[in-house]
């Protein structure tokens, strides 16, 4: 059996804490498969050792184990065994990024790329090769950025300024909330503009940042079947790449 209907399985017979920690294992498949049973504890409020005795009350040594059937569930499944199934989804999610983007929207972004001194990318995990991918695009068209690495984010407020843009690349995770909580209590004067892009309307720093791009995904569409999440975000820079381009020769003309 799957881990899920493993879950299902064992509902009957389990306590109120393992209801709870059931129902966020199944509406937070993403979660499970990026995060570290320390940050699932942190992000839902729950403790480290209630996640593993929830894990290996369904046959698993912890919750890497766990971790790893949910993954290998979702990439050797019914519905991933039909590779053209599967294709078949990820050019419905690309289809949507022009439903999701407007053209205002990509011309703003790449205006505000144009018009910045220098660019700080963000993003961590998985949502790390998007970022990189803007800062290699970029570098490509002669414009200064920097993918910040996680592990450097602490030092983003000691070297922005007013005319830098730093753009966060975040799927649904609150990681960079100390970094922004930081660059918002800056005064005006040399607070730098910031752009998230999730793919969750409920990010939780949604409300920190000037802009934010919202892209499609698996889970936001319903879609059952499992997708790599950094799909879209990849296909997004390739776009964006090309509105930067179309305005290489005239920077500041972009409609805002």
């Amino acid at each position: 059996m799957n881990p899920f209907e493993q879950m299902e399985l064992k509902k009957m017979s389990m306590t109120k804490k393992e209801l709870e920690v059931c129902e966020i294992f199944t509406e937070n498949i993403d979660d499970i498969l990026r995060s570290t049973a320390t940050a699932m504890a942190e992000k839902y409020h729950l403790s480290q050792p209630a996640i593993t005795r929830f894990c290996q009350r369904l046959g698993y040594h912890g919750y890497s184990d766990f971790k790893y059937d949910v993954y290998r569930h979702y990439k050797i499944g019914d519905g991933a065994k039909d590779t053209s199934s599967v294709i078949d989804y990820y050019i419905r999610l690309i289809r949507l990024i022009p439903q999701a983007v407007s053209p205002e929207q990509f011309k703003h972004l790449s205006s505000l790329i144009w018009n910045s001194r220098y660019i700080s990318i963000c993003g961590h995990h998985k949502s790390a090769l998007p970022a990189q991918l803007l800062d290699i695009n970029l570098g490509k068209l002669g414009i200064l950025s920097a993918y910040v690495r996680p592990d450097r984010t602490d030092t983003l407020t000691q070297r922005i300024r007013s005319d830098n843009l730093i753009i966060f690349f975040s799927a649904a995770s609150s990681v960079y909330r100390p970094e922004i909580d930081q660059i918002n209590e800056l005064p005006k004067d040399k607070r730098p503009v910031t752009v998230l892009i999730t793919q969750s309307d409920k990010h939780p720093l949604r409300n920190k940042v000037n802009h934010v791009i919202w892209l499609p995904s698996y889970r936001n569409q319903g879609y059952t079947q499992y997708l790599e999440s950094q799909i879209v975000p990849m296909i997004f820079v390739d776009l964006l790449t090309s509105y930067i381009a179309d305005h290489q020769d005239a920077p500041g003309t972009a409609s805002t």
